[in-house]
Formats: C-alpha cells, sequence, structure tokens
C-alpha cells in the first residue's frame, strides 16, 4: 500500500516538492518488497526527473543505491 500512495504522489502531484521525497520512498519500499530491479530504476529516474532535489534526498538515493546494490 505505501508504495502505491508513493506512486501516485510521483504521478499525480510530480512537481510537488514533496515529490523527490516520495520517489525515494517509493523506491525503498520496492527493495522491501523485493522488487530491486525496480527500486534501482526508480533511484537512477529521480535523479533525471529531479535535479534539484535537496540534498537529504539526494543522500537518501545515494545510500538506498547503496543498500539495494545497485548497478551505477
Amino acid at each position: 500500500d505505501a508504495a502505491e500512495q508513493y506512486l501516485k504522489v510521483t504521478t499525480e502531484h510530480a512537481g510537488a516538492a514533496i515529490a523527490p521525497d516520495a520517489m525515494l520512498k517509493l523506491g525503498m519500499s520496492l527493495n522491501a518488497l523485493g522488487a530491486r530491479e525496480q527500486a534501482c530504476a526508480t533511484y537512477a529516474q529521480l535523479g533525471v526527473k529531479y535535479p534539484q532535489a535537496s540534498g537529504n534526498v539526494r543522500q537518501g538515493v545515494a545510500r538506498e543505491q547503496r543498500r539495494s546494490r545497485c548497478d551505477g
């Protein structure tokens, strides 16, 4: 359910200030569900879609990419 809600925020409210954080949490939720490839794709897309994301979000992406063992 959490992944669905984060996806809803990132698609329906893509321009909202909370969207980058929601996208990070979507990736975290996907990884927790065992969907590592989708989580890694979400982290990679976050940097492209939200290059202006806060430092905290960018640090979170880097941390979660390491945790998920994303390639690149």
